[in-house]
């Protein structure tokens, strides 16, 4: 770590970070690194894992065990649903839960969006292919 931890307050004092403060740092420089975090506080975790990719934050799940850490990371979930999927596709999810009475956890929520996206996409991959078999046909 090479920034300067101490940081002066407006009157000209040090202001010295915690133990924690410093580890809690480390651990956010080096979130590519996490993996099993079954031990660790729910109140770190929520420091820490906001700064996970989607990538990281699903193999920190994937690699914890006898642990679930959705109440710390479904409000991440959520928020990368909303950055990825856009704002209508979020309220339109909260509407549809709130109607139907019914709760999910934004994981679960993002990884049905996802390969709901994924379909769609290969849905218009093949069209494209059938439209250009069917033009190379036409000018053969």
């Amino acid at each position: 770590m090479e920034k300067n931890m101490c940081e002066k307050d407006e009157d000209g004092t040090r202001n010295v970070p915690s133990l924690v403060d410093l580890c809690v740092q480390i651990a956010i420089d080096n979130v590519d690194c996490l993996g099993d975090v079954g031990e660790i506080d729910g109140k770190l975790l929520e420091r820490i894992l906001p700064h996970c990719s989607v990538e990281q934050l699903q193999y920190v799940e994937d690699s914890t065990q006898g642990r679930d850490l959705s109440p710390v990371t479904d409000k991440i979930w959520k928020r990368f649903y909303q950055m990825n999927f856009g704002e209508e596709s979020y309220e339109e999810v909260v509407r549809r839960m709130n109607s139907s009475n019914v709760t999910f956890t934004w994981k679960k929520l993002y990884e049905e969006k996802l390969e709901e996206v994924k379909a769609a996409l290969q849905r218009l991959i093949e069209g494209v292919m059938r439209q250009y078999m069917n033009g190379s046909a036409r000018a053969a």
